[in-house]
Formats: structure tokens, sequence, C-alpha cells
């Protein structure tokens, strides 16, 4: 299904060699954003962690499939040559659902987000997408009315997105519970509370937990025989070595927030700017925990599709 899709839309859609190697071979791919090697860290670092985050898939027996946009098409993996060029490109778009079209129109490099690589799996049909945090409601969203598109995207993916929850810069618990307003399944893995990306435990109970990839596996397939048109969402907390400690970072994330405001900055740029902030006042300690995140996650996603394929 998945081969005569890309045969019939090649003018807008190709597949890296390994990617098209590992359909032929009905090996499973695990989806992954492009915007945390064009936004998320500067090269060479940025090459080095989508390499390392690959490697980790491959591994275990996955294909990863790095999602970007380039000279109109988009990539559906990315050829180490085109990987060593694209994150060496300085005027990158990043993408999201709702700027994915022009974005092929204009024929400029794009970085593809969480809600925009969500689209883009719901259109190649990549079941399991891997990503460090999710974006969701704001800290101020009663003055800046800010909701990420990550949630809706969620919603209709038909996806499993595995990530470490919602950023910590978020309004964890107005963002669950907008998860939950759009009926959007959200596990905890062997946890019984819900992670917050730096943080292991936001401290609020999680509505499913489980336990193994297997579980997770087979609960998305029943959901696919069900014909749910709900994505899912398994939050797997950041290893505990590299968690941060909310006593030490709420008081940055608050200093950070207010001085954002002093500036122009809203929309897109506004999370980015807030990482960056706290990537300085914590001399590298959250970009360090971010990489660990994604790490960690990869090799949860990869365990997953591998268990999706033996259903």
């Amino acid at each position: 299904m998945i081969k005569k899709f890309l045969k019939k839309n090649s003018h807008f859609i190709k597949c890296s060699r390994e990617v098209s190697k590992a359909i032929d071979n009905n090996i499973p791919l695990v989806a992954l954003e492009s915007s945390i090697i064009s936004h998320g860290m500067p090269y060479p670092q940025s090459l080095e962690m989508a390499k390392e985050i690959e490697g980790i898939i491959k591994d275990i027996g996955a294909q990863p499939a790095t999602l970007a946009l380039l000279d109109g098409k988009i990539q559906v993996g990315l050829d180490p040559e085109v990987l060593d060029a694209f994150a060496k490109t300085r005027s990158v778009e990043k993408v999201s659902s709702s700027n994915l079209d022009s974005t092929i129109f204009s024929k400029r490099a794009g970085g593809t987000t969480v809600s925009g690589s969500l689209r883009i799996c719901k259109l190649v049909s990549i079941s399991v997408f891997v990503t460090g945090g999710i974006g969701g409601v704001h800290r101020d969203v009663s003055k800046s009315f800010d909701v990420s598109a990550d949630l809706q995207a969620i919603r209709e993916s038909e996806i499993i997105t595995v990530c470490a929850g919602p950023k910590t810069i978020l309004d964890i618990s107005k963002t669950y519970e907008f998860l939950e307003t759009l009926s959007i399944p959200v596990f905890s893995y062997r946890q019984k509370n819900l992670p917050a990306f730096w943080y292991r435990d936001s401290g609020l109970k999680s509505t499913h937990r489980v336990e193994s990839p297997e579980a997770i596996a087979k609960i998305y397939s029943i959901a696919k025989n069900l014909n749910s048109s709900h994505g899912l969402l398994l939050c797997n907390p950041i290893p505990k070595k590299h968690s941060l400690d909310k006593t030490y970072l709420e008081p940055l994330i608050s200093d950070g927030v207010k001085e954002i405001k002093k500036t122009a900055i809203t929309g897109k740029k506004l999370t980015p700017s807030l990482l960056n902030y706290l990537v300085k006042k914590t001399n590298g300690k959250t970009l360090e925990s971010n990489i660990e995140i994604v790490k960690s996650n990869a090799e949860l996603g990869a365990r997953v599709a591998k268990a999706l394929a033996t259903l």
C-alpha cells in the first residue's frame, strides 16, 4: 500500500535509499522530526545528534525516517549526504501542519515540527513518530490564547507519538486537560504519574499506565480495528539521571517568560526563544537533557514499531 502511494506521488514525495530498502524488506519505520536539527542546536552538534538518534533506532532493528522538505518535495528519510547538507543549511523554514503546503510550493528547505511531521506520517502511513516533548497550552494562555497546533495534530494523526510529555515551559495541567478534551488517549510509560519533559513527574496522575512496547502496540492495533480516528500519546519519562530539579528550574522559566514579554517575540518564535534562554542560564544543562530525552524516546519508539510489525 505504501509503495503504491509513494510511486503515485513521486512528484512531491521522495524516500531516502535506506527508507526505500526498508519498505521493500518490510522493516518498520520510525519517523523523526527535523526542526530539532534545523532549529534545535548548532552545527555540527545537530548532525552528530541526528546520526546518534538514527543509530539507536537501527540498532533495535527499525528504520529511522527523518522528515524534511527540500526542493519542493517531502523527504521521507535523509541520505547521509543530504542529512549533512541539511544540517549545514542556515535558512530553513520551520514547518508545521499549517505551512507545509506553502513551503513545498516555495521550494524552501523546511524543518518539520511535531504537527508538520504528523501530517506527513499520516500521508505516508508511518505509525510511529518520535519527538522530544510536545507543544501545548502556554502559561499565559489567558492573555495570549497561545495553544500549540501539536495537540490538534496528534488528535487527527492516527499515529503513536512517543514523547517525554509536554515541554516543561508550558502550563502542564492545562495541557493535559486539553488532551483529555480532545479525547486523545495519553499513556504514561511504567509509572503512575505523567512526565513533563525535563521533569520525570508532573505531579498529575496518569489516566492510563502501560508497561511495555508490546502493550502499547496491541492497544493501538485495537484502536485501528475499531476505526478510531485519534492519535495516541505515549509519554516516556526522561531518564532519572538527566532529569532537572523543579526548584532549580522553575524560577529560571519564570524569569525567562518575563524577559521575553519585554520583547516583540510571539507565535512560533516564542518557544525556541525561551528554550535558548534556558540553555544559557543552565550552562547547557537543558540542551544536554533534551538530547537524552530524544535518545530514550527513539529507543522506545523503535521497540514499539517492531512490536507493531509482529501483530
